[in-house]
């Protein structure tokens, strides 16, 4: 059975080359066959820890999703120019109205317990995200399949666009075209129902025992996780493609401050270095280290919190957005490594508004305090801080996440920045997992510093459509800041239920508009990735999206 339409994502501006830069160690390109003996390990660094959320239906950060990404596989995953290849789908096809995706799972699919991996632990995952008490961030992926509003009011048993056909095949059907299915069903981590399935959802993330000791159909099955220190993988031999060139794998928990002297002295093979002053870098490739440069999938920014009057102001967003030196924090905190970006989209996307009517937002401390008065915020006592008409004060707490140093650094910048313009900013720094549970759960925050990860496929929907936000106590929304604007709403869904890519394009550029507009966030820059490694590491090509491409095949040469 071969597809009938096979759905790629025709990305050239995603397809940016990996910058290779090889010192005087990377010469040696033989195979591990043909040199002889693969080191045991390969130890990458962190520089945050691992909450122990290991389950890809509730992780909600970076690291656990790294995790995640070693320790759980999908139906497809994506190759480097970001076509779909089979994972534990043998084929799958797409019917010709684009409503229907059917899956043939490989042959004798094992969990890394050794028990058999079938449709029906695949239809447990999706059942799970239509689950009214499931509230991860993944709800949106099942929302358009025919029957999950039925089954999540409970007015149904099963859900009619699921459907098990047998032990190897599934089936997918949807009420109405949506672009991006294939990528999110697709690329998904299938979990166990032997596992989870004895759990109700809303019990997950306390079942500490299930989550730190995943179990998953991935190239590495995980044997060890000590909090806030590391996580040890070892390989899975019960995998369906090609074992693991390397016998075990390491996620060490380093400090940014002492990673140049870790990769220097061999205690991790592989490290980000981009916050490290391009001569330090320079100084690592000299000494022989590999040096990979890829723009990276996430926006810094400074989030508002608009159920706050203060934010609910266009006019005051803009005016922060114009009072801060993004080009400072551009250029001098991160030594230009990276892009300004004026709307909530990655620049490298083929969907970014590049010829959109977009605001800039240059620097200007003028223009910023023009637009605070004509929203009733003046300095009516010459105090240096602005003031409504109230006599409220413009003070406002920033949570910034501790022990990361470059988002310190732009705090204190925007703090600087801002009290140029009259806004006291008192800088309240926090464990990144309290920050989490404050600003994302609890929605207790003035504004909060952070990094937003977004996927290969653009889709905007689960951090900014009005139906993302909650205002709701300890009820995770990825709509952090709750922006809702119908008008982006309306453009959100129609994109979704188109295919053609210029179409799509031409909607995301009305959409990125509105977003230039509201500035719900300010929107700093997208940050580019470099690694250094190991000078024998082989088969290391991470990209855009991509951080453990082909992770199975990674080797060390001793």
């Amino acid at each position: 059975m071969k597809a009938k339409k096979v759905i790629t994502i025709l990305a050239s501006s995603l397809l940016i080359a990996s910058l290779v830069l090889t010192g005087c160690g990377g010469k040696d390109n033989k195979s591990a066959e043909n040199k002889g003996k693969v080191k045991e390990k390969i130890v990458y660094a962190l520089p945050t820890a691992p909450t122990g959320i290991f389950n890809p239906l509730i992780s909600n950060t970076t690291y656990d999703g790294a995790v995640n990404s070693l320790v759980y596989s999908g139906l497809l995953s994506y190759d480097k120019e970001y076509k779909f290849k089979n994972e534990l789908a043998e084929e799958y096809k797409v019917s010709d109205d684009e409503l229907t995706y059917t899956f043939k799972l490989k042959k004798d699919l094992k969990w890394q317990d050794g028990k058999p991996l079938t449709t029906k632990d695949v239809e447990y995952t999706f059942k799970t995200l239509a689950d009214k008490k499931y509230d991860g961030p993944n709800k949106n992926i099942v929302e358009g399949i025919k029957g999950v509003k039925e089954y999540t009011e409970g007015k149904a048993d099963k859900i009619e666009g699921i459907k098990v056909i047998d032990d190897r095949t599934i089936e997918f059907s949807f009420n109405e075209v949506y672009s991006v299915a294939l990528g999110n069903i697709g690329t998904l981590g299938i979990i166990p129902e032997h596992v989870w399935g004895s759990v109700s959802p809303e019990k997950w993330k306390e079942s500490s025992d299930l989550l730190t000791k995943p179990v998953g159909s991935g190239p590495y099955k995980l044997v060890k996780f000590e909090n806030g220190q590391s996580v040890e993988f070892e390989k899975n031999n019960d995998f369906y493609g090609d074992k693991a060139k390397t016998n075990k794998f390491i996620f060490k928990v380093t400090n940014p401050d002492t990673v140049q002297g870790e990769i220097a002295n061999g205690t991790i093979d592989v490290a980000d270095v981009s916050d490290l002053k391009a001569k330090d870098r320079d100084g690592l490739k000299n000494q022989g280290f590999n040096l990979v440069s890829y723009p990276k999938n996430s926006i810094l920014y400074m989030g508002m919190n608009l159920r706050e009057d203060k934010f609910k102001d266009v006019k005051v967003r803009q005016a922060i957005m114009y009072g801060i030196n993004r080009q400072e924090a551009l250029d001098k905190l991160a030594e230009g490594n990276g892009t300004i970006v004026n709307v909530p989209m990655l620049p490298s996307s083929w969907a970014y508004p590049k010829n959109a009517n977009l605001e800039e937002y240059k620097y200007n401390v003028e223009k910023s305090k023009e637009l605070l008065k004509e929203a009733g915020w003046e300095d009516r006592d010459n105090d240096g801080i602005v003031e409504n008409n109230k006599n409220e004060k413009f003070e406002v707490k920033l949570h910034t996440p501790s022990n990361q140093k470059p988002q310190e650094q732009r705090a204190l910048l925007i703090q600087s920045n801002l009290k140029e313009i009259g806004i006291k900013v008192d800088i309240l720094t926090m464990e990144f997992t309290a920050l989490m549970d404050e600003v994302v759960g609890n929605h207790k925050f003035d504004m909060y510093m952070m990094n937003n990860m977004l996927p290969i496929e653009p889709d905007p929907k689960p951090y900014w459509h009005s139906t993302a936000a909650s205002d709701k106590p300890k009820t995770f929304a990825w709509n952090i800041s709750s922006y809702k604007n119908p008008e982006a709403d309306k453009l959100m869904d129609e994109a979704l239920k188109v295919v053609d890519m210029e179409k799509r394009k031409e909607i995301y550029k009305g959409y990125g508009e509105i977003m230039n507009r509201d500035v719900p966030w300010v929107y700093l820059f997208s940050p580019n990735i470099v690694k250094a490694t190991n000078s024998k590491l082989k088969n290391f090509t991470p990209n855009t999206n991509l951080d453990f491409l082909n992770v199975e095949n990674w080797y060390i040469e001793e």
